[in-house]
């Protein structure tokens, strides 16, 4: 069976259909960093790992790494999709080639020529008009993963065979087997806030404050009281929660979608210096469905300090234990020993 693969068309915001089509009408996907041009074509992946970890900044060679394996592990007669995050698919086709090279193919819709992507493989496009998400996935289905520059299933879905008007091929032995998704769960305490989310997507017209609004709902979801915990526009600060009027995490809210911890940074840097300046161990930044956490106890570095990131509309069961750290209680009682071996990691032994 072939696997399945989707693609962001490029890091930049509001350039995803501008990079879409360079894509479409070259007949290729692509990926890249902006500090990495040099041909990998005929290196293992243990080769290729020591050149991003040679060439990259630490924070990002783990990631980089991954795409890379992603990319490598395509074959041709593999499918691949181009998401809008979870909105909707640009187009989907088949996969006709390995690794290519050729430096700054693909236009990412920046204004520098360095952040142009120069590793491809060359795909058949079968579909080339987009589609939204709500007119793809039927009831009891799950979607793709909606961030993140490559994602790789092991299994063609259902919805693409549909999509692309193909029947699901059977393997040797004649038996169906209908490719599995990732398991993706819909608590119910969360269910409201998940669905406001799905509202908003749906919704190109919306102002940054909807956004606010989701995380308030969010935040009063995990125990927070309206108005009481939760503060808007504090100076400088989106979201302020306090727990007895003493201010205990600082939320920045951004309205782009295809918000990840790479394209952040601007946005992370932004809400730390408020952070420092009011004296807040916790930092989130989110758009009100992905969040990225950050306690400023844990290391000396942004990197260090990342808790972790969760998708409200594709959470599995290991992203709930990230969001019992943000609950009323985990920031009203936080954990002493926890603290004092992030203190003590900040020194050398």
């Amino acid at each position: 069976m072939p696997k399945f693969a989707t693609v962001s068309p490029t890091h930049v915001p509001g350039k995803k259909e501008y990079a879409w089509n360079n894509f479409r009408t070259g007949a290729y996907v692509a990926i890249g960093e902006t500090w990495l041009h040099e041909d990998l074509s005929g290196k293992s992946m243990v080769e290729v790992a020591d050149i991003i970890r040679a060439s990259g900044p630490a924070n990002e060679t783990s990631d980089s790494i991954d795409e890379f394996e992603k990319l490598f592990s395509l074959s041709p007669g593999d499918y691949i999709a181009v998401n809008n995050t979870n909105d909707g698919l640009f187009g989907a086709g088949v996969v006709k080639s390995g690794y290519h090279f050729q430096k700054y193919k693909h236009d990412t819709g920046s204004a520098s020529h360095d952040e142009f992507y120069s590793h491809f493989i060359e795909v058949e496009w079968k579909l080339t008009t987009y589609v939204r998400r709500v007119d793809i996935i039927q009831p009891g289905e799950t979607s793709w993963r909606p961030y993140g520059t490559i994602n790789v299933l092991p299994q063609v879905p259902s919805y693409i065979w549909r999509i692309l008007g193909v029947n699901v091929p059977l393997p040797v032995d004649g038996k169906t087997t209908i490719p599995q998704s990732p398991k993706y769960i819909r608590p119910d305490w969360l269910l409201p806030v998940i669905q406001a989310v799905e509202v908003l997507h749906s919704d190109p017209n919306h102002q940054e404050r909807a956004h606010e609004s989701l995380v308030e709902d969010f935040f009063c979801a995990l125990g927070y009281s309206k108005h009481q915990d939760i503060k808007y526009r504090q100076g400088r600060v989106d979201v302020t929660i306090g727990i007895n009027e003493r201010p205990c995490l600082l939320a920045e809210v951004k309205r782009n979608w295809d918000m990840s911890l790479q394209n952040s940074k601007g946005a992370i840097q932004q809400v730390y210096v408020y952070a420092l300046e009011q004296g807040v161990r916790h930092v989130v930044v989110t758009n009100g469905d992905v969040y990225l956490l950050f306690d400023r106890l844990q290391g000396l570095s942004y990197e260090s300090n990342f808790l972790g990131e969760f998708q409200l509309t594709t959470l599995t069961e290991g992203d709930l234990e990230t969001i019992d750290r943000l609950k009323r209680e985990s920031l009203e009682h936080p954990n002493l020993e926890e603290l004092f071996k992030h203190l003590s990691e900040a020194f050398p032994s």
